[in-house]
């Protein structure tokens, strides 16, 4: 996209463009934007999740104490300061908790907003974006995390999609994996980072990473990938596994995890809704993962995992906390409405009723329908232009109005309005209550 450029009067040439990675919403899409966003909260609070609310910048010791490397050159320093822009929800949540002890625990918390990263942006990935976590503090049993899957599958399906996939793994059977493999325990951060692009950049191009930036070796780097290239049913994947970290006391914990994870998540109704694939491949790149992680994928999306997360039962503590147990996942927003978007999942009709006045002199009653139709929770506006009847219809349509509630004498003296459905064109005249019940209804 080209550059947008105005001259100032002082001859100065300004750049209009938003920064790269970022984006401006236009009323349209912010109204969809917003729909999704009080879909979720729904969603979530009816889990007995509560909302939680912190500052989009963090000190950087906060920021950095167990992201990865990978993560640290995202962040967005403000300045020469020590501050940086959040790259995520949850770091910020631990802050907060291990700043509040007396908290009731579980402490099941939510939170929508947005985050930054310098990141490469591309389909559905950009530096500034939304995330909808939710998170269980204090508890250590797989229920926590069968729980947090469900409210995210429970939002997913509550925005009208279907045939997800939900895929899960474990970090401590990775753990294993490393240590089986002989790799030193020093390098697990970089080898889990690497293994997390398998998807995106492919397994050579992998193997040179672990080599280049991990320093593993031929041998090493073979063992790894035994893992990822597992296959069959979710049972033969786990029977495989058990083998390859037998004796192995957190392989076999982790296994064990993540067979009662997928137990207890099946009690959910939502469950039926996806499919739960064990996939070995799954690494999720950020250090502070310490158990179950998961991922949700739309496979028609074109975009990826649309939602993922997992166990960080280390991450309070590092906050001088003692040690605490802690779950959650994230909605990636972004990338939910591009499939919405691709979808049309949004017919893009408003429930916004346009009052029109057949002339001048009916203006007042347009302003007193403006108010019936508000009172009963209808958005309404009418004419603050001064135009002509044409032209307002016009204005209705061009701001995607639903429907148009014209007046006139008639409707003026039974108290009434002629309602028109703006994409079919049909009309009827109703009593200003009744026109505000079926558009509400």
């Amino acid at each position: 996209m080209n550059s947008l450029k105005i001259s100032h009067e002082k001859g100065v040439i300004m750049n209009l463009q938003t920064p790269r990675g970022t984006r401006d919403f236009m009323p349209g899409e912010m109204e969809a934007r917003k729909g999704v966003f009080a879909t979720v909260e729904r969603v979530y609070e009816r889990c007995g999740f509560r909302p939680l609310e912190t500052p989009a910048f963090e000190e950087m010791e906060v920021l950095t104490a167990k992201c990865g490397e990978d993560v640290v050159k995202q962040i967005y320093r403000i300045g020469d300061s020590s501050y940086g822009l959040r790259f995520d929800l949850t770091v910020p949540m631990a802050r907060v908790v291990a700043s509040n002890s007396s908290l009731p625990k579980p402490f099941k918390r939510y939170q929508i907003g947005p985050v930054w990263r310098r990141d490469e942006p591309q389909k559905g990935r950009f530096r500034e974006f939304w995330q909808a976590d939710v998170d269980i503090v204090g508890s250590g049993e797989m229920a926590a995390d069968a729980e947090v899957l469900a409210a995210a599958c429970d939002a997913l399906s509550e925005l009208g999609f279907s045939g997800f996939e939900v895929r899960v793994n474990n970090r401590k059977l990775l753990d294993a994996v490393v240590e089986k493999a002989g790799v030193e325990k020093t390098k697990a951060g970089a080898v889990f980072r690497a293994l997390d692009k398998i998807e995106k950049i492919g397994e050579e191009a992998v193997r040179e990473e672990l080599k280049a930036k991990a320093r593993v070796g031929e041998k090493e780097i073979a063992k790894l990938m035994e893992v990822t290239k597992i296959s069959g049913s979710s049972q033969k994947k786990l029977s495989e596994a058990a083998g390859m970290v037998s004796g192995n006391a957190r392989g076999e914990e982790g296994l064990k995890e993540l067979t009662e994870l997928i137990y207890l998540f099946g009690k959910y109704e939502v469950a039926k809704k996806c499919s739960t694939v064990v996939d070995f491949a799954l690494v999720r790149g950020l250090d502070y993962y310490t158990g179950p992680i998961f991922e949700v994928k739309i496979p028609e999306g074109g975009v990826g995992s649309v939602a993922g997360g997992g166990r960080y039962d280390e991450l309070i503590q590092l906050y001088g906390a003692p040690p605490t147990p802690a779950t959650g996942i994230s909605l990636g927003i972004e990338r939910i409405i591009e499939v919405m978007r691709a979808r049309k999942a949004d017919d893009g009709k408003r429930r916004l009723v346009f009052v029109a006045a057949v002339k001048p002199e009916f203006r007042e009653y347009a302003m007193k329908v403006v108010e019936e139709f508000r009172k009963a929770g209808v958005p309404a506006e009418t004419d603050l232009m001064g135009r002509n009847l044409r032209k307002q219809m016009e204005y209705a349509n061009s701001i995607g109005a639903g429907f148009a509630a014209v007046v006139g004498e008639k409707e003026q003296k039974a108290a009434t309005v002629t309602l028109r459905d703006l994409a079919s064109g049909k009309e009827e005249t109703v009593a200003v209550s009744d026109a505000a019940a079926k558009l509400k209804g």
